[in-house]
């Protein structure tokens, strides 16, 4: 299991060597001349990377270390991303926002670098997750508490229970045997003598077991069991005990660097961000990408158990809940027209029509997004945004270039971009090649200004990089 973890937890080194990385022309031809992506064993300073450049990131280091890696999430971020935009863009003294925090990577990394820090997310297991990486807990104290939390000091629980109300046939997620184990690890955790924060925490450590203890595939985002590759899970209690001991290292390596650095989990949104106009020095994010993760269904399981704590009570405040962020599949806000930045680069046509309701909607709700980010931004504040493009069996559908001109409409300019590629195994997606996989990451730079900064600020390149065939689940 640890050397499955390990893995999940990091991104692969083999990179897909050529691509095309040539702009495309305002009629959307490609230049077919390839180019070798520039290998680097971390990203290179803001000076030392040419606009438009395409990099090749090894990843010697762990992405895990400190609490990233205590609970997995979807399509998040490498923590290098945001401790590069840190060391470029802030000092001890800046204000740092992550408007779509999801599980807290940009405020982890701000705890070892800058005095104050803020993050929203309109996922309330994003933000248990979040507090559970960030929080300013006592290692020692939290040690003593995990003691209750043994095999040998569970209480007996008579009969097995689910939290959330309406969901059927729980044994087709869990076997009896460790339907039985973690209800007794629940009780447990809900009888400790804590602070509340301190038992979420531990909530938190629970929540990150549930995937791999239950009958669900561990290889796909989807929560799904599968009935070809038939899974064996491991013990709850050695699995829990050993995600619990990692997450306890995490904190205590955390508390090391920290100080007396803070991070606060505001009630908001990123449409909605309880901070003053002009206050703040860097936003760092990542968001969410279009219709192509549905992040409350990847966590249906934590639901079943978490969601009457997080106010998800029922299996159908569930399902109304995953329409609500920002790329949702089936989106509750309607739009019948494209944004007017987009005429021209965007073709409606060319969206398949069951994505193009999520796609509209998406446009729409990241334009508002902007004009809030650039309200709370001092005036030459840096927005640092990793995005990737959707990639459908009509083609790539150029979100980077989208999102620069909406950016451009609330007074956010394009100063640099770059991209690495990304080889997730945990993205895979049961899709044969097609659907929304992201085959590369840009990390792009938008300053607040009262000007453009480039000549030619609103299109980047659409590298050509093909689907490896282990890289998706059929």
């Amino acid at each position: 299991m640890s050397e499955q973890l390990e893995l999940i937890a990091s991104i692969e080194s083999e990179i897909i060597r050529t691509v095309s990385s040539r702009p495309i022309e305002p009629s959307g031809n490609y230049d077919d001349q390839p180019e070798t992506l520039r290998e680097v064993e971390e990203f290179p300073p803001h000076g030392e990377i040419a606009h438009g450049e395409l990099l090749s990131l090894t990843l010697s280091t762990k992405t895990s270390g400190l609490t990233h890696g205590l609970h997995r999430f979807p399509a998040k971020y490498i923590p290098q991303v945001p401790r590069w935009a840190l060391n470029n863009y802030a000092t001890e003294a800046s204000v740092v926002l992550d408007p779509f925090m999801g599980s807290g990577t940009s405020l982890v990394e701000a705890l070892c670098s800058v005095d104050c820090s803020y993050g929203t997310d309109i996922d309330p297991l994003a933000r248990l997750i979040t507090a559970a990486k960030t929080g300013d807990f006592d290692p020692s104290k939290l040690k003593s508490l995990s003691m209750a939390l043994s095999p040998s000091q569970l209480p007996h629980c008579a009969e097995c229970f689910l939290p959330m109300e309406g969901v059927k046939n729980v044994t087709h997620w869990f076997s009896e045997a460790a339907w039985q184990s973690l209800s007794r690890i629940y009780l447990a955790i809900e009888r400790l003598q804590c602070s509340q924060a301190e038992r979420n925490f531990f909530f938190a450590v629970f929540s990150s077991t549930l995937r791999w203890v239950s009958n669900a595939d561990d290889q796909t985002q989807k929560t799904y069991v599968s009935g070809t590759l038939k899974k064996v899970p491991p013990d709850v209690f050695q699995t829990f005990e050993k995600f619990l001991q990692r997450a306890l290292t995490g904190i205590s390596s955390l508390a090391s660097i920290r100080g007396t650095r803070q991070t606060r989990i505001l009630e908001g949104s990123a449409l909605s961000v309880p901070l003053a106009d002009a206050s703040v020095d860097l936003i760092i994010t990542s968001p969410p990408y279009l219709d192509s993760v549905d992040y409350m269904y990847n966590f249906m399981l934590e639901y079943f158990w978490l969601g009457p704590m997080l106010g998800v009570s029922s299996r159908g405040e569930y399902n109304k809940r995953r329409r609500l962020p920002i790329g949702a599949k089936n989106p509750v806000v309607e739009s019948s027209s494209i944004h007017e930045s987009l005429v021209g680069l965007v073709d409606l046509q060319q969206i398949p029509e069951y994505r193009r309701e999520a796609a509209l909607a998406y446009f729409d709700l990241m334009q508002k997004h902007f004009v809030e980010a650039a309200r709370v931004m001092k005036d030459g504040a840096r927005y640092v945004l990793v995005v990737g493009n959707s990639q459908a069996s009509t083609g790539v559908l150029p979100v980077h270039d989208c999102l620069l001109r909406l950016a451009k409409t609330a007074g956010l300019h394009l100063e640099k971009a770059f991209a690495y590629r990304i080889r997730r195994h945990y993205m895979k997606f049961p899709r044969k090649g097609r659907g929304g996989i992201i085959l590369m990451d840009w990390v792009i730079t938008l300053k607040k200004t009262t000007g453009a900064i480039l000549e030619n600020e609103d299109r980047l390149p659409i590298p050509r990089v093909s689907i490896g065939a282990d890289e998706v689940a059929n």
